[in-house]
């Protein structure tokens, strides 16, 4: 592969710097919004909350919510998104697979 080539590669795809801490300020704002709204618990999961795993340019921000409402679920997920100029996943707890379940309270973070 041509070397400028690959530099212009990682050039473009380069995180700047502090993208993973921008995604967990935006994910603990989230969290307080979904609160006022009725949330009782929300859990930060996956790259953004886990040092060892990897946070690429491609990577969201995943929030697992314990009690919202759902007949506002997909409006408030829509509000939340708001927040954030990152890609977000908002999962309710409830309707989540139980190896799903397990995970997001093994290794999720309470924000």
């Amino acid at each position: 592969m041509d070397r400028r080539v690959l530099l212009d590669h990682v050039r473009r795809t380069r995180l700047p710097p502090g993208r993973r801490a921008r995604a967990k300020s935006d994910a603990h704002r989230i969290a307080a919004f979904l609160k006022r709204h009725g949330a009782r618990r929300v859990i930060g999961v996956g790259s953004a909350f886990d040092p060892a795993r990897r946070f690429t340019w491609r990577s969201d921000i995943d929030i697992a919510v314990v009690g919202l409402r759902t007949d506002r679920f997909f409006e408030l997920s829509a509000r939340a998104a708001d927040l954030t100029e990152l890609p977000l996943d908002i999962v309710p707890i409830e309707s989540a697979t139980e190896p799903m379940r397990r995970a997001i309270l093994e290794e999720g973070v309470d924000l």
